[in-house]
């Protein structure tokens, strides 16, 4: 009994390190490419396809952009990407695996920002490493999640830094700071898939900008799936998708997709896109 109560603590911190050590790496060894192949969705008790037969690959390091009216799909084809959903037809795969199986070998690899970002009780490292236990924490990457996610200077401003508390009993974050933590906290585990759902509806455009270069730096290396209304932020996507009622009924480049939906074109002009 005394050599299991010597031998547990080394164990639990190894296993700690070796959680610090894949983060900082950066899952090297994840190949986030992705491939949806002819899936369909039906949600229980509906008639309607939420996906229609859609297909779409991506490579490794770029950027799909998801647009199109309130339920076309974007969100279903987002939760099949990630996993979350599994397809009643056709076959969805990350690196070549299924999404389930590549979240469950490489954890950490896959991050999903969504738009409504939920905070638990606690400090905004415990925020931004959510799930992970304290030792396993490495605070220059909580840091440097936050630079990224343009909400540092602000912690740097108060005077617990990333020991202030959130919620109810701490500091009281707006909108727009709330995403930026949600977007700190899908950034910190050196993520090479990125799902991004409305993550920067409530910032401002300034913010919205600054947070689109951080994606754009990403590219190459961080495949990231957006979500997105606001043209501004998919206009840089390598690939946009105008979705339908279930169905990709354009994919190509924001140009080459406003040739070809008169709506998204007139949405783009009434921007001065």
């Amino acid at each position: 009994d005394m050599l299991g109560q010597v031998a547990d603590p080394p164990r639990t911190s190894h296993s700690a390190l070796e959680i610090r050590q894949r983060i900082a790496d950066g899952n090297p060894n994840f190949d986030p490419r992705i491939e949806v192949r002819s899936i369909s969705v039906t949600y229980p008790g509906s008639t309607v396809r939420a996906l229609d037969d859609v297909s779409i690959s991506l490579t490794s390091g770029k950027s799909l952009a998801l647009v199109g009216s309130t339920g076309a799909g974007k969100s279903t084809l987002a939760d099949v990407i990630l996993g979350v959903i599994e397809p009643d037809d056709g076959l969805m795969l990350i690196g070549g695996i299924a999404p389930r199986s590549a979240s469950k070998r490489w954890s950490g690899a896959i991050a999903y920002v969504p738009q409504d970002v939920a905070l638990t009780q606690g400090t905004v490292r415990a925020n931004v490493a959510l799930g992970l236990p304290p030792e396993a924490i490495d605070d220059d990457l909580v840091w440097g999640a936050l630079d990224r996610a343009h909400l540092a200077d602000f912690l740097r401003s108060q005077r617990e830094g990333i020991d202030t508390l959130v919620g109810e009993r701490g500091v009281r974050l707006s909108g727009g700071q709330r995403q930026r933590l949600g977007l700190a906290r899908g950034l910190y585990s050196g993520p090479r898939l990125l799902v991004l759902d409305e993550a920067t509806s409530a910032l401002d455009a300034e913010t919205e900008r600054a947070i689109a270069d951080t994606l754009a730096g990403l590219e190459g290396y961080v495949t990231t799936v957006t979500i997105a209304h606001r043209l501004a932020t998919v206009r840089h996507a390598d690939v946009v998708a105008y979705m339908e009622s279930g169905r990709i009924v354009a994919c190509g480049t924001f140009d080459e997709v406003r040739v070809a939906v008169p709506s998204f074109n007139h949405q783009a002009k009434l921007l001065g896109l």
